[in-house]
C-alpha cells in the first residue's frame, strides 16, 4: 500500500471486526505512513486514524476513531480502541447490573430455603439452575463494564443469560400437571394426561436449551463472519422454538380452562358445605376437615362402614384458597413475561449480534432482566410449596386423585354434583 493512502472500507457488524484482521496482515512498506478511513455506523466517514501514532483518551471516552493494527479485540483498551471494536457497542452499567445480579442471588436463597423446607426438588433444581444462570449471566456484564473489549467477559455473559429462562419455563411446566390434578382430578376435561403436558413442554425446553447454547458458543468462537451467521441462525431456532413451546402451552392451558368451565369444573363456595348432608344407603356422611393437604382424614357412613378418606375436601381446600388463586395468577403472568422476553430476544438475534436492539442497553434492560425478575419473585412469592403444602409428588397427587373417584363411588355421587370437585 502506498504511503499516505486512504483504506474506503463499507463494513458494518462482524464484517467490520474481520476486516480489521485482514488490514493488519497488509503488507506496508518500511516506514510507510498509513490512514484508514472507515465507513461504519458508529464512525463519521471523515474519520481517518493513523497508525504510526494512538491518541491517548481516557478510558469514560472512546475516540470513535478505530485501530486497524489490533486485530484482536482482547488486546484492545480504551486508548487505542474505539467503541465498535468492543465485543459490544455500549458500556453497560456497573449499577443497573449489579442490582440485576443481587436480586437474583437474593431469589435463589429464598428459592432453596422453600425448596428444602417443603421437599419441591424438581421444583426447585430447575429454578435454582436458572437463577444461577442470571447471576452469571449478570456477572459478565459486569466484567464487559470493566472492560468491553473481554471475549471472557462477553462469552460469560452471552450464554448464560441466553439459556436461563428456559430452565425458568420448565420449572412452570411441571406445575401444571398438579394443577390439572386439583382442578379436575377424575381428567374429565384434560386432553391428555397430566404428565404427558410436563414431559412433552420439558422435551421442548431441552431442545430449546441445546439449541441455544450451542450457538451461541459457535457464534462467540466464530473466526469469520459466515460462522458467526451460523451460530447466530442456530441461537435463532433454539429461540424460535422456546417462543413455540411457550405459546402452546399457553393455548393449551387457555383449553383446559374454557373445558372446565363449560364442564362446571370449578365449584362454588357451597361446595364446602355440602359433604355434611349426603345421604348414603340411608345414612349421613360427616366428613371431618383436614389443613393437611398430605394427610388423609376419615368419616364414617354407618355404624357398619368402612373409613373414608376425606381427600376430596382436601383438594377443595386447596382450590378455593386464596394462595391457591394466586399462584394461578402469578403462574399466568410469570409465562407471560418471559414471553415477552423470549420474543424480545428472538427479534435482538435476527438482527444479529451488531444490530440495533443488540446494542441498546435502555431496551435490554427493560425487555431482559426485569422480565425475568417479576417472573421469578411471582413463582417465589407464590411458591408451590406454600400452595400445596409440601404435597408435590406424582404420585401423591395421582393417588389423592384415585381416592376422589372412590369416594363419589361410595357415595353416589357425580362429579358435577359430588364433593366439590
Amino acid at each position: 500500500m502506498p504511503a499516505q493512502a486512504h483504506l474506503q472500507l463499507n463494513l458494518s457488524g462482524t464484517a467490520f471486526k474481520h476486516s480489521l484482521q485482514s488490514l493488519r496482515s497488509t503488507s506496508i512498506p518500511p516506514g510507510s505512513y498509513k490512514q484508514y478511513r472507515f465507513d461504519h455506523p458508529h464512525i463519521s466517514a471523515s474519520t481517518t486514524y493513523n497508525a504510526s501514532s494512538a491518541a491517548m483518551v481516557s478510558a469514560s471516552d472512546f475516540t470513535a476513531v478505530c485501530n486497524a493494527t489490533i486485530a484482536e479485540s482482547e488486546l484492545c483498551t480504551p486508548q487505542t480502541c474505539c467503541l465498535a471494536q468492543g465485543e459490544v457497542q455500549y458500556i453497560p452499567s456497573l449499577a443497573g447490573n449489579s442490582l440485576f445480579a443481587a436480586i437474583f442471588g437474593l431469589t435463589l436463597v429464598a428459592q432453596l430455603i422453600l425448596g428444602i423446607r417443603y421437599k419441591i426438588w424438581s421444583f426447585c433444581v430447575w429454578m435454582a439452575f436458572g437463577l444461577i444462570g442470571e447471576i452469571v449471566g449478570y456477572i459478565g456484564r459486569i466484567m464487559l463494564n470493566n472492560n468491553i473489549f473481554s471475549f471472557t467477559a462477553f462469552l460469560t455473559y452471552l450464554v448464560p443469560l441466553t439459556i436461563a429462562p428456559a430452565f425458568i419455563t420448565a420449572s412452570m411446566y411441571l406445575c401444571l400437571a398438579r394443577l390439572i390434578h386439583v382442578l379436575d382430578p377424575k381428567l374429565q376435561y384434560s386432553r391428555l394426561k397430566p404428565m404427558t403436558y410436563t414431559w412433552i413442554f420439558v422435551t421442548f425446553d431441552i431442545i430449546s436449551l441445546i439449541l441455544q447454547g450451542a450457538g451461541g458458543g459457535v457464534a462467540a468462537t466464530a473466526e469469520d463472519e459466515a460462522g458467526s451467521d451460523m451460530g447466530v441462525n442456530i441461537m435463532i431456532a433454539g429461540l424460535a422454538s422456546q417462543v413455540a413451546s411457550i405459546v402452546i402451552f399457553i393455548a393449551l392451558c387457555s383449553d383446559f380452562a374454557y373445558r372446565l368451565y363449560r364442564g362446571h369444573g370449578s365449584p362454588s363456595k357451597r361446595d364446602l358445605f355440602r359433604l355434611s348432608a349426603t345421604s348414603h344407603n340411608t345414612q349421613t356422611a360427616t366428613v371431618v376437615p383436614t389443613d393437611d393437604f398430605r394427610s388423609t382424614s376419615y368419616s364414617t357412613l354407618s355404624p357398619n362402614s368402612s373409613p373414608l378418606p376425606t381427600t376430596t375436601y382436601s383438594y377443595t381446600l386447596i382450590k378455593h384458597s386464596r394462595k391457591f388463586r394466586a399462584f394461578i395468577a402469578a403462574l399466568t403472568f410469570a409465562v407471560l413475561f418471559i414471553l415477552i422476553r423470549s420474543a424480545y430476544r428472538l427479534a435482538e438475534l435476527q438482527e444479529g449480534f451488531d444490530g440495533k436492539l443488540a446494542n441498546e442497553e435502555v431496551t435490554f434492560m427493560i425487555l431482559e432482566g426485569p422480565m425475568i425478575i417479576l417472573a421469578c419473585l411471582l413463582l417465589t412469592l407464590c411458591h408451590p410449596g406454600l400452595v400445596f403444602r409440601g404435597m408435590w409428588s406424582m404420585k401423591e397427587f395421582e393417588r389423592v386423585s384415585a381416592a376422589v373417584g372412590y369416594e363419589e363411588r361410595k357415595l353416589g355421587m357425580g362429579s358435577e354434583e359430588g364433593l366439590g370437585v
